[in-house]
């Protein structure tokens, strides 16, 4: 049990950016289909989702020669209190995909563009959840 979390505490050391955990639902939109995942946490540069075999079996059908998954639009709502939620939108690559169970895949996604505005919103919201 102790090793388990030693090795969390240095895979965490290694990031870039802190991850804030949230929930929601993401909605990716490649080739004119959407499909959907659950957000499961964010940070400044990407934001990690799950989803079902289904989208990552549509990925992999436009990957590149070199074996690259293709960049897609994702649209997500960040919760807020009290305020109007906006969605966000932004153009994202697949940093990493990892199959959990049998239907079920964690994919780490990158922000390759995002607004100013979207991109502010995303660092406030970072911002209030970590201080919380």
């Amino acid at each position: 049990m102790f090793n388990t979390f030693k090795n969390d505490a240095m895979n965490n050391d290694k990031r870039n950016y802190p991850r804030v955990n949230i929930r929601g639902e993401a909605n990716i939109r490649l080739a004119g289909i959407v499909r959907n995942g659950t957000l499961m946490n964010l940070s400044p540069a990407g934001i990690q989702i799950e989803c079902r075999h289904q989208l990552v079996e549509q990925l992999a059908k436009f990957k590149s020669e070199a074996g690259l998954f293709p960049d897609f639009e994702l649209e997500f709502t960040l919760p807020t209190r009290g305020r109007n939620c906006r969605k966000i939108k932004s153009t994202c690559t697949v940093s990493y995909c990892r199959r959990q169970r049998q239907d079920s895949y964690h994919l780490g996604l990158n922000f390759l563009s995002l607004a100013k505005q979207d991109e502010k919103q995303v660092s406030e919201y970072l911002n209030h959840s970590q201080a919380a």
